[in-house]
């Protein structure tokens, strides 16, 4: 189920037994466990149990059927536990058949463990990256619990530069929101002033600027990463590395997960990869690589000029598409 859902079953008083959260967006999965803890759990520190991911069956065992001390339930926690197949034989196995009605089990997984999927009475809460539309919402109603207002355009500002990421969102807004005051209002020359960029959604913002041929723009996001500090060359080392993957998603047969693998990115990331590497042709993806490959030698071969080839290289991607 997805976490909204989940979030809506715990409030209307529906129990599972066994909580398994996985997913790339870290908020919902910490968010998971602190509604869990806050329904169910009274003196955590007699009724809620950490686990190391190396424990025993009999560890997991033995803790779950410790009976709750003025509690309605015990729980026991386990992050990023991957279990194989012959883990489950024997005790751990029959527990999840016929689990302790005053305990909880919560695994909070960054990436999915189907073993424990196999067992009806674990459920499997989705923390994906949430969508737009759902993080607006989420922004707009903590706004208004501060009782200051936001509309959905700034909403969304605020998502696309923390790329989606509700740990980031959830810090940035709140930023916002002592910002601006009591019965006051967000705008997005707030979000501008107050949430920081970071080299990841700039060069994406560049991209996307280059993408649709909005080169002016493209220019003020180049302009601004060398004004705070960022070389010339090194910015187009950057957009080089990002070309590069523009490419491979583009040539690429391989899905999403085995991508991300490669890698070594989030899900969320390569998703929006492909999104932007559909605004290009292949062949204009593989001429701006071999491009910025030339330049990228160049200077680190000392013939060309940084700053200037940097510059010229960018103009180069522009005007070939």
């Amino acid at each position: 189920m997805k976490y909204v859902e989940f979030k809506s079953q715990v409030n209307d008083g529906k129990e599972h037994a066994v909580y398994l959260f996985e997913g790339e967006d870290a908020f919902f999965r910490e968010s998971g466990v602190s509604l869990l803890k806050r329904k169910f759990v009274s003196q955590p520190e007699l009724n809620f149990v950490c686990l190391e991911n190396d424990c025993s069956s009999g560890q997991i065992v033995a803790s779950l059927e410790g009976y709750p001390f003025m509690s309605k339930k015990r729980m026991t926690l386990i992050r990023e536990f991957y279990p194989k197949q012959e883990y489950f034989k024997g005790q751990l196995s029959d527990y999840l058949n016929n689990p302790c009605p005053d305990s909880i089990l919560v695994i909070v997984n960054e990436k999915t463990s189907e073993n424990f999927k196999k067992f009806d009475n674990v459920c499997v809460v989705e923390c994906q990256k949430a969508d737009t539309a759902l993080i607006v919402k989420w922004i707009r109603a903590k706004c208004a619990q501060s009782n200051v207002l936001i509309d959905g355009q700034t909403a969304q500002l605020i998502s696309e530069y923390c790329l989606s990421d509700m740990t980031r969102i959830n810090t940035e807004t709140e930023k916002l929101i002592c910002y601006v005051g009591e019965g006051s209002q967000i705008n997005s020359q707030d979000v501008m002033d107050m949430v920081s960029r970071d080299m990841e959604y700039k060069i994406y913002e560049l991209t996307d600027h280059i993408a649709k041929k909005k080169f002016d723009l493209a220019l003020v996001v180049v302009k601004d990463m060398t004004k705070k500090g960022e070389p010339p060359q090194k910015v187009l080392s950057y957009i080089y590395n990002y070309f590069r993957r523009l490419l491979h998603v583009a040539i690429s047969d391989m899905d999403t997960d085995e991508i991300a693998k490669a890698f070594g990115v989030k899900e969320f990331a390569v998703r929006k990869m492909k999104e932007q590497a559909n605004m290009f042709k292949k062949k204009a993806l593989k001429s701006a690589v071999d491009t910025l490959a030339d330049s990228d030698y160049k200077i680190k071969y000392g013939l060309a000029d940084g700053d200037n080839r940097a510059y010229l290289t960018i103009f180069k991607i522009m005007t070939d598409r």
